[in-house]
């Protein structure tokens, strides 16, 4: 007999990232993170040999390291903390030689390396520009020392943007900046010191650096503009600023070195689609590659999707080669790898429909491709040229796999095809107990990805429903437009989904439940103050009030279009973000009530999940409530949070649901 998987079984994934392929196509590398006893995932690097499998490195034990990038001349660079920080080292794949060539006194964030020329971006204060301790790697000793007094100082914030989530909370004073090492040293780009740099690109020919720049402030500040500078002493000159970037990854020379590109989102009659923007180094003149006027294949580029196991950044979802552009695109519920020649932007091709979820790829000048693929049945393993190279995830096969369907049904309204998944329950015939899981976003989509919470929840013999209602990416722009995921009929389309699959006998429709986090909490909350379908809710994350979301958190201000329209007073702006908020519906609500969230969640803020409590605790005591807070957790705790956070948050979920749907007595205690 088979084995049931169980949130404990977390613990025994491994997370593959940022794959790397050597100019030759000898040899891969990717980053392996897996939980060490304390429950955080450490990255490790593992280089392969292509054709055959054959592990030739790994990263020494105890040592962390990530990002591995081959050079044209075939050397192996990494990000490896062997000295203590984060910093480039490179490693020799004939003789296992090591060479560290930063010595950041925070470490290296990110970094590119290209003709013996290495740009990098790192963390400093101020000071530590001032003062010549930037490039003083820290001991052991002197990081206790420093890490004592920075928990005792003081943070000043002067600027609108000052904390964000990814930073877990406000900053410290702190800044990224960028530089460069070579054989002139190690040396930060001082006429730019002022500004905060992230993601470095090198130009093939190691002499021009392109990468991201928030020199704005106020409701700006987090607009980034793409800067471009050459190792000559003038300032960098910004390449354009009438695009609207998103600088999740670094921006990608063409193979000339003549062009610069970087994700970037274009207006279309119908609404947004994130693409590529391709800029003249020389000139400026931009081009968006390719065009998405028409949504055929593909509604733009990069993944969108929610609910899939990885932890870990990729280096890009984009290659240039000499006259085409490779691009991931995530379009109706697959994550596809798709190309576009540089002369005929509009006619976009499946480049690799092998896979039907990619989550990262790296391709070389002869065109080999390394990819990371999963499915519904595991998360993703390494592939080059089709060959599969790593079994991460065979201990799987041990496991009673779930059955997933994908079922399309028309909107009540007739405006939309819906489509959602049905995970079928391990073990039970008949109506099942139901929960309908709802992702987070709203511009994201549910794929053909593996999810552990839905495995967990089905080996627990609960049948569970994961759709794209309104407001998901990946169905094209119509399908999101005008603000419809903040309307009812995203919430129709979910209610349309759970009675589909009661007509068609899944879901007894006395037992259902509902979850999700983020944009899913907030929708959980909705749909129990508005509807009485569910017998119990889980919110995760949850969005309540917006009223109070104003100034507490990272997006707060960004909700309202980043400022208060000029005919409002305070007052009046206050009143019309609360009016018809999830806490405003208390009163209505009788469905049992899970709220779980983190304490230093700067993304939907810990005070929303405290309304929530507190608002039911005073007004409706007779309904069934738990609050569980994780106090190190912030807005990622289901993906990239603490093992031990992750496996008793999944567990809450699992018991709570067994104790209102099926009356099973919670496990947790």
């Amino acid at each position: 007999m088979k084995k049931q998987f169980t949130p404990q079984d977390v613990w025994k994934f491994s997370y593959l990232s940022w794959p790397a392929l050597s100019a030759d196509g000898q040899y891969t590398a990717v980053t392996v993170k897996k939980p060490d006893t304390g429950g955080v995932c450490q990255p490790r690097v593992r280089v392969l040999e292509a054709r055959m499998g054959r592990v030739v490195y790994e990263s020494p034990a105890g040592v962390r390291e990530m990002q591995p990038r081959f050079t044209q001349d075939g050397r192996l660079y990494l990000l490896s903390d062997a000295s203590g920080a984060y910093q480039v080292w490179q490693i020799s794949l004939e003789n296992g030689e090591r060479i560290q060539k930063t010595s950041l006194r925070h470490g290296v964030n990110h970094y590119d390396a290209r003709m013996g020329v290495i740009a990098f971006e790192a963390t400093l204060w101020p000071e530590e520009i001032d003062d010549g301790t930037a490039f003083h790697e820290m001991t052991a000793e002197e990081k206790s020392a420093w890490e004592k007094e920075l928990d005792s100082r003081p943070y000043v914030a002067e600027d609108l943007t000052y904390k964000m989530d990814e930073w877990f909370g406000m900053r410290k004073g702190e800044k990224p900046v960028i530089g460069l090492c070579d054989a002139k040293g190690q040396r930060l780009l001082t006429q730019f010191k002022d500004t905060e740099g992230v993601y470095p690109a090198l130009s093939p020919d190691g002499e021009a650096l392109a990468f991201f720049a928030y020199p704005h402030g106020g409701v700006k500040g987090r607009t980034a503009e793409l800067m471009i500078c050459r190792d000559d002493g003038k300032p960098a000159a910004q390449l354009t600023g009438d695009v609207m970037y998103t600088p999740s990854q670094a921006p990608v020379f063409s193979p000339d070195g003549k062009s610069v590109w970087a994700l970037a989102y274009q207006q279309y009659e119908n609404g947004y689609s994130q693409t590529a923007v391709r800029l003249d180094v020389a000139t400026g003149k931009l081009a968006f590659v390719p065009d998405l006027t028409e949504e055929t294949v593909c509604e733009g580029v990069n993944e969108m999707v929610a609910g899939r196991t990885e932890n870990g950044e990729n280096q890009s979802c984009l290659a240039v080669l000499a006259n085409k552009l490779l691009f991931l695109g995530g379009f109706q519920g697959k994550t596809r790898l798709y190309a576009v020649s540089l002369d005929t932007p509009k006619k976009i091709e499946i480049y690799n429909d092998a896979f039907e979820d990619i989550t990262g790829f790296c391709v070389n000048g002869r065109g080999d491709a390394a990819v990371l693929a999963g499915s519904f049945a595991a998360p993703a393993d390494l592939y080059v040229n089709g060959k599969q190279l790593t079994d991460e995830h065979a201990w799987l096969s041990e496991y009673e796999m779930p059955i997933t369907e994908e079922i399309h049904i028309p909107s009540r309204d007739g405006q939309a095809e819906l489509r959602y998944f049905f995970t079928h329950p391990i073990g039970v015939e008949g109506p099942a107990p139901v929960v309908l899981d709802i992702k987070g976003g709203p511009d994201t989509m549910y794929a053909h990805a593996y999810w552990h919470e839905f495995h967990a929840l089905a080996a627990a013999g609960f049948g569970v429903i994961h759709g794209n209602p309104r407001g998901s990416a990946g169905f094209g722009r119509a399908f999101c437009a005008g603000g419809v995921c903040w309307k009812d009929e995203p919430m129709n389309d979910l209610i349309d989904m759970c009675l589909d699959a009661i007509q068609r006998g899944w879901a007894d429709e006395k037992r259902l439940g509902v979850t999700g986090g983020s944009y899913g909490g907030y929708m959980t909350l909705k749909l129990i103050g508005k509807t009485k379908y569910f017998a119990a809710a889980a919110g995760q994350r949850v969005f309540a009030n917006p009223g109070t979301s104003y100034g507490t958190g990272d997006v707060g201000w960004v909700s309202a279009e980043g400022e208060v329209p000029p005919h409002f007073s305070m007052l009046q702006y206050l009143t019309d973000r609360a009016r018809g908020s999830n806490v405003s519906r208390v009163d209505q609500i009788d469905t049992p009530l899970l709220l779980l969230h983190g304490y230093k969640d700067y993304r939907c803020t810990f005070e929303q999940a405290e309304q929530m409590f507190i608002a039911m605790k005073e007004r409706r005591p007779q309904v069934p409530l738990r609050l569980v807070m994780f106090p190190k957790e912030n807005h990622a705790l289901t993906r990239t949070g603490n093992m031990n956070s992750q496996v008793r948050h999944l567990q809450e979920i699992v018991d709570w649901m067994g104790l209102y749907l099926k009356g099973k007595k919670e496990q947790h205690e």
